[in-house]
């Protein structure tokens, strides 16, 4: 996760939480007496970037596609989406309890008025939690704004290969958990546009949980600190990320920004939360710069089904 500057935007994986109105459609009149429909939710929630106001997308469809059934589910109006505004556990709503044919469906597909040359930021009023700008697009810390690009987005849209079940006459929530740190790049030439290659897990709502805690304020205020936690499979050593074309699998799992916190009694702390994380064991590190780890091992963090573990980072003993 190095710094994050306009020639290199990398650390794209929901603090304050985004109440989308007029969620694409919503249900339709209730399922019918053969229990051939159920309903779909899905939500966006973000793992975020340091040294950006806010990263605006602006999703205009949901196709889903499986067992002979294809969805394709148009928004109208297009939902925007600022990932910096859903952290953590929060997500914002892109369909709420949307009527399809029940089954298994093979993959998931978002619709994105993400284009190259495209107008994304255009109009845009300054509010750091609202997107009310043209497109997609990301607004730096010097409030320069630039244009998001999806390579074959118009084309293809952004395409989820994760399973999802909906049962008959049933519920199923599920979040499309983008990871920033490894999804935006800006190379050279293409000013004044930033390609978003997103990084998502699809996560089903019913098997994740949340992993929290607080990072000593010795680490989290270090001189030159962009203070970040990181999340690794079990067993992987703490590494940066890989800014190569192919996924690594040794790469972080998830990321979150260290914030500060003001507490009811005037105190200060720094805290972290990853949200929508799939049960199980992995390794948890502070770092900076996104090249340097505390502890350098990592430390234990068991994620357990819709329960929150708590795992903090202490100054290292001199």
């Amino acid at each position: 996760m190095s710094k994050m500057t306009i020639r290199s935007v990398i650390g794209l994986t929901v603090a304050a939480l985004v109440v989308v109105s007029g969620c694409g459609g919503g249900a339709s009149s209730g399922a019918n007496d053969q229990a051939t429909t159920g309903f779909l939710s899905l939500g966006i929630s973000d793992g975020p970037i340091h040294s950006a106001k806010k990263v605006c997308i602006t999703f205009d469809s949901v196709e889903i596609h499986g067992d002979g059934n294809t969805e394709l589910i148009a928004l109208d109006p297009a939902e925007k989406v600022n990932l910096l505004a859903v952290q953590g556990a929060n997500a914002a709503p892109i369909l709420l309890n949307y009527e399809i044919p029940a089954g298994n469906y093979q993959w998931l597909r978002l619709g994105v008025d993400a284009e190259r040359g495209g107008m994304g930021g255009a109009d845009d009023s300054g509010d750091e939690l609202i997107c009310d700008g043209a497109g997609s697009y990301i607004v730096m810390d010097d409030e320069t704004v630039y244009n998001l690009f999806v390579p074959s987005g118009a084309q293809n849209g952004l395409k989820l290969v994760s399973g999802v079940t909906v049962p008959a006459n049933g519920f199923s929530n599920v979040t499309a958990e983008f990871d920033l740190a490894r999804s935006i790049t800006n190379p050279p030439g293409l000013e004044p546009d930033v390609i978003l290659k997103p990084v998502i897990r699809l996560v089903d709502n019913t098997e994740v949980g949340t992993l929290t805690g607080v990072v000593a304020t010795e680490l989290a205020t270090a001189e030159a600190c962009e203070p970040s936690v990181c999340l690794f499979d079990d067993g992987v050593t703490p590494n940066p990320i890989d800014d190569g074309e192919v996924a690594d699998p040794e790469d972080p799992v998830a990321t979150a920004m260290v914030h500060e916190h003001f507490n009811d009694d005037g105190s200060v702390t720094w805290n972290y939360e990853i949200g929508y994380l799939l049960a199980g064991d992995y390794e948890a590190a502070f770092t900076c710069d996104g090249e340097l780890f505390e502890p350098t091992d990592g430390q234990p963090a068991q994620i357990i089904t819709n329960e929150v573990t708590v795992v903090g980072f202490e100054a290292p003993a001199m």
